[in-house]
């Protein structure tokens, strides 16, 4: 067994498994996103051939508790978990066809592990309404402290989260533009880990007197975040939960406005020289960045799909300059899941956004709810439109897996209101008839 432990991450680890297995049940998921988060996954331990990095280590422990205090039953089957138990599935399904015994062990680790993994964790552990709400308000609150740490990066020129397994203890830069990334693995990945929240933290502002704090904090925290990063990526990124919530007004014109947007896109393809998504790349001369290396990696795929439709592909280091760094999501599940997987993951985020659609509807009637619904679909468009600039491969999965699960979860606050709604209903339906009753039996009631 290899290890990269170092004293600080030994008493990290144990901090958290004592939090996991002592404190109550509402502390571990808050507890698990903010060791993950300020823990950098340079921190491994490989056993039996097996990497166990931070997030994954947290992620056992967090399950144990789980497990032997059996906190997970009653959980209700959802449509968003099958299609990402599917998806997981392909993906183990084609990574060993592909290459034997090595490709199962690998996609196990990541497909279930991991990605099954936190997922489930995460929809274990939030079952109420209070359970959403609690962890918007401590996705502010890792915000807010990343922000400050990335702020003093920024100020400084140094990393000093370095000792929590940072990769690098001095800040790089690109084109003069200083790239702060905390403890990601990347700069562009810090940066997406605030632009992503962006909208839940404006509409926390609707949501009652205690909320307002958390927006203004988050808000500001989002931006110095993007900025911080000194990347076009969440730049981007930042922009897509903007539109989304600009859409607002729109709401209930979604299917005419995807129409419009689809048939918008066909004609670009039809009058532009190049292909409709080379507008990535024209993206960047206004942004700067790599946006020609997003579109050359996604357009090189295109080009190559008969070489990874069936099972993926081992290599794209042949396909051409710059190919072996696949900054795309897409393009990842397609390179380890083939064409199978690439169609259940569109339909993960089909799943997403139907869910939002259904829950926004149910909440027509209370507009905080309804907005916070909306909010969640914003953030959905926000991983939408990141997964076309990079792929997360670090502690990152876990707000991707984190969103899935509070999506899925929305039900727990629509059908809080629609409960009440029922109930107030029902108490003006008794008073009616209790007043009826009283009408009835008094001495200035006509005759029948």
């Amino acid at each position: 067994m290899e290890t990269n432990c170092p004293p600080q991450f030994l008493a990290i680890v144990v901090l958290a498994g004592l939090i996991f297995f002592l404190a109550p049940r509402s502390w571990v998921l808050p507890a698990f996103l903010i060791f993950s988060v300020f823990t950098g996954m340079t921190f491994q331990v490989y056993f039996l051939n097996l990497n166990f990095y931070s997030v994954r280590v947290f992620l056992l422990l967090a399950w144990l508790r789980i497990l032997v205090r059996r906190e997970n039953k009653g959980v209700q089957w959802l449509p968003m978990d099958k299609g990402l138990i599917a998806f997981a599935c392909a993906m183990v399904l084609v990574e060993t066809l592909r290459r034997g015994l090595p490709g199962l062990i690998y996609a196990v680790a990541n497909s279930f592990y991991d990605t099954l993994g936190i997922y489930f964790l995460c929809r274990t552990l939030i079952r109420e309404r209070k359970d959403v709400f609690q962890a918007v308000a401590w996705l502010g609150v890792v915000c807010a402290v990343l922000a400050g740490f990335m702020t003093a990066e920024r100020l400084t020129r140094h990393n000093w989260l370095a000792p929590l397994g940072a990769t690098t203890s001095w800040v790089t830069a690109r084109d003069g533009k200083l790239r702060c990334q905390a403890t990601f693995l990347h700069a562009v990945l810090a940066g997406t880990f605030g632009a992503v929240l962006l909208p839940l933290f404006v509409v926390s502002w609707t949501q009652g007197r205690r909320m307002k704090l958390l927006a203004v904090v988050g808000c500001i925290a989002s931006t110095l975040i993007t900025v911080s990063a000194g990347s076009s990526g969440p730049l981007m990124t930042y922009a897509a939960g903007v539109f989304g919530l600009l859409m607002w007004p729109l709401r209930g014109q979604m299917r005419r406005v995807r129409w419009i947007l689809l048939i918008a896109l066909t004609s670009l393809h039809l009058i532009m020289n190049a292909p409709v998504w080379a507008l990535i790349a024209r993206v960047s001369s206004i942004t700067g960045g790599s946006g020609w290396h997003r579109f050359n990696i996604l357009d090189t795929f295109i080009n190559h799909i008969g070489d990874w439709w069936l099972v993926g592909t081992e290599t794209t280091s042949d396909w051409g300059w710059l190919t072996e760094d696949v900054a795309n999501q897409y393009c990842i599940v397609a390179k380890h899941g083939g064409l199978l997987a690439v169609v259940l993951f569109i339909r993960l985020l089909v799943i997403g956004f139907r869910e939002v659609g259904i829950q926004r509807a149910n909440a027509s009637n209370d507009r905080p709810t309804e907005v916070l619904v909306w909010a969640f679909g914003c953030v959905l468009l926000s991983h939408l439109a990141t997964f076309f600039a990079t792929s997360y491969f670090d502690q990152t999965i876990v707000l991707w897996y984190l969103t899935l699960a509070l999506i899925a979860s929305l039900r727990l606050v629509t059908s809080a209101e629609v409960q009440e709604g029922l109930e107030s209903f029902e108490s003006t339906e008794n008073a009616g008839a209790e007043v009826e009753n009283y009408n009835e039996g008094s001495p200035l009631a006509g005759p029948a």
